[in-house]
């Protein structure tokens, strides 16, 4: 499965308008350019995960709402390599959304982050919280000052408004399922 980013763009342009931005308004509130959320919306260039984050934060919407269709069901089945697939070059982190999050109140997904990768500076902060298991592997996790090392079965829940960031340190990938809800 490959990076939709013309169905991205398309649900980014939908967001904006229904929120009756126009692309420079939502330029200004993101500090990002009014021609890269042309280009967006346009499906011309996948957006980082940083420019993610700064859209869903401006749109007051969870990041994997971008991924979605408009329809929301009670009950959603994910079968195995069915979910949507964000896949980082650099730093290379793959993120398979397995639940559906728009109009949600948590996001379930696998990540798998290769070994010296992670998250970019700076540290990363936003409402909600976070619950993690290692299923292979281990990652370093750095939380408000604080280092935290978890292995293979362990877990960690933490307050997402707290300044975090993960690295692999290892030699394979790390391998961890992930729930995040969502506050705006």
């Amino acid at each position: 499965m490959v990076f939709p980013k013309s169905e991205v763009g398309k649900r980014i342009r939908y967001l904006r308008r229904f929120q009756g931005l126009t692309s420079d308004e939502l330029a200004k509130k993101t500090n990002v350019s009014q021609s890269m959320i042309s280009q967006i919306e346009r499906g011309q260039v996948s957006p980082s995960l940083e420019t993610l984050w700064k859209l869903s934060h401006s749109l007051k919407v969870p990041v994997f709402s971008f991924f979605e269709s408009e329809e929301s069901n009670a009950v959603t089945l994910t079968r195995k390599g069915e979910g949507n697939l964000i896949k980082r070059v650099r730093p290379n982190v793959e993120y398979e959304l397995l639940s559906p999050s728009s109009g949600k109140q948590m996001s379930f997904f696998k990540m798998i982050v290769s070994p010296g990768d992670g998250t970019e500076d700076p540290l990363m902060f936003h409402g909600g919280e976070e619950c993690g298991f290692m299923l292979v592997g281990s990652l370093r996790l750095e939380i408000e000052g604080e280092v935290y090392f978890i292995d293979e079965g362990d877990s960690i829940y933490f307050d997402s408004s707290l300044p975090h960031r993960f690295t692999n340190d290892g030699d394979t990938n790390a391998v961890a399922v992930w729930t995040m809800t969502h506050s705006f």
